[in-house]
Order: structure tokens, then C-alpha cells, then sequence
């Protein structure tokens, strides 16, 4: 994969610079700065699955497909699943998926969840995603299908959906530590071996790896065979570290692991050592505000350490990690980071062009995307 794009330079207003040049923001009212955002280009490069299904799909799949639902009424449903405004930890956090992942039933609701979350992308004018999904079914868990048949599914109706609404979607495979690390190492290490050959075939949809969930769940050390496969297999890698979890965890994720991307990577901004290797390395941090937010890593989204990562030259790019579950969008999170560190038109734009820069696509994909941007 290429990363030949010349990164941007965010500038914004830095804490504490009376002579800083005066932001957009000062002239600006805050529905046109939110007009504007919207009518924006965006780049989407840290979303999963599961954490994006609304109530409204879930309550027309789980009634057309007879799944049981605490309630048919989309608006009490959303009450149900999302109505929490912080939670102490990720077993909070993860509450809703008892029900949303019941949706996976067949690889026809396979098609139309994947198909909703595409719609609401597009609506949100975002043209690229890189879409996080687990290993469905690789553990016969849900459903009638297995895993080859669930990734041609995704690898197709995804293709479909982007033809109809106008995107581009690709799909990162994440490993939830917390499931995985309870295997015997030889056992996960042949699981491994078969899931990464089963989306490697399948490179017009599958585009990286992830290792997710609970960093205090599961040591990362029990995933380093997985990370040296999937590099043989020349695929790139982003792991969610420096979330819950130390900054250290972030080093070893870039070092050991090979990761060239980090989902979350707040953590490190304690650690000079991290933000050294980080800044040498070119890894892009994959900054999800308002999960951040709810998960209480953070009280206020001035609170996320940007400006450090600026000061040091550390690309990071904004994302929304779980949309529905955090009830948000792309354009809120670019709205909430403008108007918490007084970020220009030029800034926002120069955040997507991070993401362009940063996405797991090839030279031809890249250049499609930038034409768009412009």
C-alpha cells in the first residue's frame, strides 16, 4: 500500500497564544460552521460495524427475520440501547452488542446491515470508510453460514451498496482479544492462520487488520503471530491501544506488533518515549472524541491532548469508533473538535487530507479520493 500523499499540518490556535491568528470561528455562527462541515468531503477510518446499527435498522431486521427485541418501537429502542450519557468501563460499553449482534442471523441480514450503514454514511457525505468488522461466525456462533461465506457476502453487498450511494467501503478485520486470548495458543494460532487466508482472497473489500475490545481484557503479546501473518501477507495494521490502556501499550502495538495506525492512542501523549517513536514512525492516531468522552477517559473534549500530538508532528486523524452507540456522526465529531480547539476551514479540510493519507488503499483508490477532495 502507498502512502506517497505529502501529510498536512494542522495549525489551530494553541493554548495560551494571545498573538494567534484569529479563527473562522470568531465570524462564524455555529449552524453555518455546522452547514459547512456537513457539505464537506469526509474520510471515515476508525467505525465498526456493530456499534453503527441504529435502532430503526435493527428493529426492521430483528422483526423481519424474528429476532426478539426488548421493544418493536424504534424510539424506545434507541431509549434502550443508547440512552446512557457515560459509562464507568467496557463491559458498560458493550452492553447493547447482547442484542445488536442477534442481527447477524443470515447472510441476508448480513446484506441489509451492511447496506443501512453504507446509506448513513453517505448521508453524512462521507465518501470513504473503513469499516471494522469481527471474524462472524468463525466460531459457528451465530446463524447458518461460516466465515468464507460471510466474507464474500460483506466483500459483495458492500460493493453493491457503494454502487448505489456513490462511496467507497472497505473493510478492516478486527480480533476481539477478549474471545480469541481464551484459546489454547496452538488452536488460535491455526484460527488465525485461517482467517486471514479467507479475507486475503477477497482484497477488493479486506484491506488491514485489528486487534480490538478491552485492552485489560487480553495482553497483546497473545496476538504477535497473528500481526507477523497478516504482515506476510503484506497487510497493513492498526491495533487499539493507549485507550484504557498505558502508553506503553501503544509502543509495544508500533514496535512488536507493526502497527502503522492506532485506534485511540490518547495514552501515549504521557510518554515521551511513545511520542518520540510515534513521531519517527509517522503512525497516525485514530482520535474518537466523543467514545473518549463516554467511555470517561476524558471530561471534556478539550481535554484530548492534540495539540501535543500537533507540537511533535504526529498525524492523527478524527473518526467516530461507534456512531450509533455513541450517537454521533462524522460531521458532529469535526464540529465538536472546531469549536473545542478553534480549528479553521483550512484545518478541517487538512484532517481529511490526513485521512486520505493514511487510509489502507491503493494508488488508483487514492487517487479516485482526492479528486473527490477537490
Amino acid at each position: 500500500m502507498s502512502h506517497a500523499l505529502r501529510r498536512p499540518v494542522i495549525h489551530g490556535t494553541r493554548a495560551g497564544d494571545g498573538t494567534a491568528q484569529l479563527s473562522f470561528l470568531e465570524t462564524e455562527t455555529d449552524a453555518s460552521l455546522m452547514h459547512r462541515i456537513m457539505l464537506l468531503p469526509k474520510i471515515e477510518l476508525h467505525k465498526h460495524l456493530t456499534g453503527s446499527i441504529a435502532a430503526p435498522t435493527a428493529v426492521r431486521i430483528a422483526a423481519k427475520h424474528n429476532i426478539k427485541l426488548p421493544t418493536y418501537i424504534a424510539t424506545d429502542l434507541d431509549r434502550v440501547l443508547f440512552s446512557q450519557e457515560t459509562v464507568k468501563n467496557h463491559k458498560q460499553y458493550f452492553v447493547p452488542w447482547q442484542i445488536l449482534n442477534k442481527l447477524f442471523v443470515s447472510l441476508d441480514a448480513v446484506r441489509e446491515l451492511l447496506t443501512d450503514v453504507v446509506r448513513d454514511a453517505a448521508s453524512d457525505n462521507v465518501i470513504y470508510t473503513e469499516l471494522r468488522l469481527g471474524p462472524r461466525n468463525f466460531l459457528g456462533e451465530n446463524g447458518d453460514y461460516n466465515f468464507r461465506e460471510f466474507v464474500d457476502t460483506v466483500a459483495d453487498s458492500l460493493r453493491d451498496a457503494d454502487a448505489r450511494y456513490g462511496t467507497i467501503t472497505k473493510c478492516v478485520l478486527g480480533i476481539p482479544r477478549h474471545v480469541f486470548a481464551k484459546f489454547p495458543l496452538l488452536s488460535r494460532n491455526k484460527m488465525f492462520g485461517k482467517m486471514l487466508y479467507a479475507i486475503r482472497e477477497r482484497p477488493d473489500c479486506f484491506v488491514g487488520v485489528d486487534l480490538n475490545g478491552d485492552e485489560l481484557a487480553a495482553s497483546a503479546t497473545d496476538f504477535v503471530t497473528f500481526f507477523k501473518i497478516a504482515r506476510q501477507l503484506n497487510l497493513p495494521v492498526t491495533i487499539h491501544a493507549g485507550e484504557v490502556g498505558p502508553a506503553e501499550s501503544v509502543s509495544f502495538a508500533v514496535e512488536e506488533l507493526g502497527a502503522s495506525r492506532i485506534g485511540h492512542g490518547i495514552a501515549a501523549a504521557k510518554s515521551e518515549r511513545t511520542l518520540a517513536l510515534l513521531a519517527e514512525r509517522r503512525c497516525t492516531l485514530e482520535i474518537c472524541p466523543t467514545s473518549n468522552k463516554f467511555l470517561g477517559l476524558i471530561k471534556d473534549i478539550r481535554d484530548l491532548p492534540l495539540r501535543r500530538f500537533q507540537e511533535r508532528q504526529i498525524p492523527f486523524v478524527i473518526c467516530t469508533d461507534n456512531p450509533a452507540r455513541c450517537r454521533t456522526s462524522l460531521s458532529e465529531e469535526l464540529y465538536k473538535i472546531a469549536k473545542s480547539f478553534s480549528y479553521s476551514s483550512d484545518d478541517l479540510a487538512k484532517l481529511t487530507a490526513e485521512a486520505l493519507a493514511a487510509a489502507f488503499v491503493d494508488d488508483v483508490t487514492r487517487s479516485t479520493l482526492a479528486a473527490k477532495l477537490h
